[in-house]
């Protein structure tokens, strides 16, 4: 497997000792890809002897370790070792100043400075970050830019999400809330939360996690169901392994007909329909309130 012979110099070579040993005056000719090995008279003992030699040997383990420490592209590894080092470094304190700045100020704004003023800040105690800052030119990578920030938070906010779909799945049972809401671009959003039982070192507690914002554009019971199955599969969650739905008391969330609930108990009996509580306490209220004529006239 590592000898090896040249049509062209008529000759054997050692492809082991070509690769990693450095070339000197004492180099074997069976390591001299000028020279090679070619007296075959004495092949018979020189191959065996090469072969069990200390320096074989030693190659042999560099090329089952990768070639660590004795490869031919040694310095250009350690190169690109040195590169991948620096820039998980200016990206470390990019992601700390994002956090930072997402406690802090309204991510996007137009008028907000402070994401560039923290590195800049930042460069005056760190010799990288002043260094990078310095030598960016324009056209070149920096990850200064203002979309940066809603990058990571959106990098940061998938890997705490596919976390917390793991520990659901691991749960297996759960319950779903799901409710509708406009946002601040007047567009209709649907909040996801999934409430399950969590164990972890022996010790039991009942999680209430907020997943996602979904936007929809539905209003009907088959539309809104159908888009919280949909989610359900994206999510990986199987919706034959929820036992409890919960939502306010509108027609379409709750009627026993027609309603979300109504749509999604037909494909699973099991996940029980709880109207809001804190939803039930206003119509309570509300209703309360109707029958009284000086609480009406006072509104």
């Amino acid at each position: 497997k590592w000898l090896m012979y040249s049509e062209t110099k008529k000759a054997t070579f050692c492809f082991l000792c070509m690769l990693f040993a450095k070339k000197s005056s004492t180099t074997p000719s069976l390591a001299n890809p000028k020279k090679g090995f070619c007296d075959w008279k004495h092949l018979n003992p020189r191959i065996p002897d090469h072969e069990n030699s200390p320096e074989h040997h030693k190659f042999e383990m560099c090329l089952k370790k990768g070639g660590a420490k004795c490869a031919i592209d040694d310095e250009l590894q350690t190169s690109i070792s040195s590169e991948k080092e620096n820039w998980r470094s200016i990206l470390k304190i990019v992601v700390d100043v994002v956090l930072f700045w997402g406690s802090t100020d309204v991510i996007g704004h137009p008028k907000s400075r402070i994401f560039l003023n923290l590195l800049e800040l930042i460069s005056n105690y760190n010799s990288q970050l002043a260094s990078h800052i310095a030598s960016h030119k324009k056209g070149s990578t920096t990850y200064f830019s203002p979309t940066v920030p809603n990058e990571f938070i959106n990098l940061l906010g998938s890997t705490v999400r596919c976390e917390i779909l793991s520990t659901i799945k691991q749960a297996k049972y759960f319950s779903m809330l799901f409710d509708c809401t406009p946002g601040v671009a007047h567009k209709e959003q649907m909040c996801q939360i999934i409430r399950y039982v969590r164990i972890a070192y022996n010790d039991c507690s009942v999680e209430e996690s907020f997943i996602d914002f979904i936007n929809t554009s539905e209003k009907t019971g088959s539309g809104l169901a159908a888009e919280i199955e949909k989610k359900l599969c994206n999510d990986s969650l199987n919706i034959a392994d929820c036992h409890g739905q919960g939502y306010d008391n509108g027609a379409n969330m709750a009627c026993k007909y027609c309603g979300v609930q109504a749509r999604l108990a037909q494909v699973n009996e099991l996940a029980r329909f709880v109207p809001c509580t804190a939803h039930s306490l206003n119509l309570v209220g509300v209703h309360a309130a109707s029958v009284s004529v000086d609480m009406v006239s006072f509104f």
